[in-house]
C-alpha cells in the first residue's frame, strides 16, 4: 500500500510576497511514497496522555518553501517537513495536527505545553538545546538572495557591510549577520541594519520591494525562491557551513523525544526518509542516522560546523 504525501503544489504565500499576478506552480510533483507501518513497541512506549489524545501537535512557521508552506487553498500544510512529520505520525500510530506561528514562538509554545514538537527548518544549537530535546534530521547550507542584477553587486558576506539586510525574527542567521557587522565596524565600513519580520512572506516581501538589499539564509529556500521570482531575485555567493535542523521537543519530554528518534531512524533505514527529501530535491541534504541530544547537553555534543564568519573574512 501507499500514501500520497502531498500533491501538485503551489507556494501561495510566496506568490503573493513576489507580487506575483498568478500562483506559480512550483516543481515538486506528488509522489507515491511507501506508507511506514505503524510500529506497535513504538506507540507503547509513548507518554500516555499522548496515546490518549492520539495526536501529535506539530508546530512550524509556514511561507518557508520548500520546507513548510501552505498549498493552493492557502490553508492546507504543504513541505518536506509536513511530509516527514505525518510519515513519524505514522511509524508512531498517531495523527499529526499542524500550527503556523511565529518562529521565535515556537520553543516558548513547547515549554508551555501547547505542542509536542517543532519541525520548522530550526537549527539545533546547544542555545536552543539548553530548553529542548533535539533530533538532528537535515544537513543545511547558507546563502546570501538579492534582486535581479544585484544592484549592490554581493558576491558574499564581506559584501554586505553598509547595507540594509532583512531577516525571519528569533532566526540564528540574524546573528551571523550582527557578527558580520562587528567585522564590518572593525574594517572601517559602515554598519549592517537588520530589520526582521514574524514570516518569510515579509521577508521575501520587502526585498522584492527594495526596503532591503539582501536577506542571508538556508540555501534551499533561497533558491526556490529564485526560481519562482520569474528573475525577479538571484542568488549569489558562496554557499557556506550551516548547522544541521533539528525536530525540538520539550526539555521535560525526553523519552518522547528518544521514541521520535527511533522513529525517524526505522524511516531512515527503511527508505521513506530519503523518498521524503528526494522529492522536495533535497537528497542531498540527507543524514545518516537520527540521533537524539537530550536538553541541557554540553555544547560539545551539538554540530559546529565552521564559522561562516571566520571563512569570509579570515580569523
Amino acid at each position: 500500500m501507499t500514501v500520497r504525501f502531498g500533491s501538485p503544489v503551489r507556494a501561495r504565500g510566496i506568490a503573493g510576497a513576489l507580487g506575483l499576478a498568478m500562483l506559480v506552480t512550483v516543481s515538486a510533483q506528488a509522489q507515491d511514497i511507501p506508507a511506514p507501518a505503524m510500529d506497535e513497541g513504538l506507540h507503547t512506549q509513548l507518554p500516555q496522555a499522548l496515546r490518549d489524545r492520539g495526536v501529535v501537535r506539530v508546530v512550524s512557521t509556514f511561507g518557508y518553501a520548500p520546507q513548510q508552506f501552505f498549498g493552493d487553498d492557502g490553508v492546507t500544510p504543504e513541505g518536506l517537513s509536513v511530509d516527514l512529520a505525518n510519515a513519524l505520525g505514522a511509524v508512531l500510530g498517531m495523527r499529526v495536527e499542524f500550527t503556523n506561528a511565529a518562529f521565535d514562538s515556537i520553543i516558548p509554545g513547547l515549554e508551555a505545553g501547547r505542542f509536542d514538537m517543532a519541525i520548522a527548518a530550526m537549527s539545533a544549537t546547544a542555545e536552543r538545546g539548553a530548553k529542548v530535546n533535539f533530533i538532528v534530521y537535515e544537513k543545511t547550507g547558507a546563502q546570501l538572495l538579492v534582486r535581479e542584477g544585484n544592484p549592490k553587486s554581493i558576491n558574499g558576506l564581506t559584501d554586505i557591510c553598509g547595507i540594509r539586510m532583512t531577516e525571519l525574527k528569533g532566526s540564528l542567521y540574524n546573528q551571523v549577520i550582527e557578527h558580520v557587522s562587528d567585522r564590518c565596524v572593525k574594517q572601517g565600513k559602515g554598519t549592517i541594519q537588520i530589520d526582521t519580520f514574524d514570516n518569510s512572506d515579509s521577508v521575501f516581501q520587502a526585498l522584492i520591494t527594495g526596503r532591503a538589499d539582501a536577506t542571508y539564509g538556508d540555501s534551499s529556500p533561497l533558491v526556490y525562491m529564485a526560481r519562482m521570482s520569474e528573475g525577479r531575485l538571484q542568488v549569489v555567493g558562496p554557499q557556506y557551513p550551516d548547522i544541521p535542523y533539528g525536530i525540538a521537543i520539550a526539555g521535560d519530554n525526553t523519552d518522547f523525544a528518544r521514541a521520535m528518534g527511533t522513529a525517524l531512524d526505522k524511516l531512515i533505514k527503511d527508505g521513506t526518509y530519503q523518498a521524503i527529501l528526494d522529492k522536495w530535491g533535497l537528497g542531498f541534504r540527507a543524514t545518516d542516522s537520527a540521533a537524539v541530544t537530550p536538553v541541557g547537553s554540553p555544547a560539545s555534543a551539538y554540530p559546529s560546523p565552521p564559522s561562516a564568519v571566520d571563512i569570509a573574512f579570515g580569523k
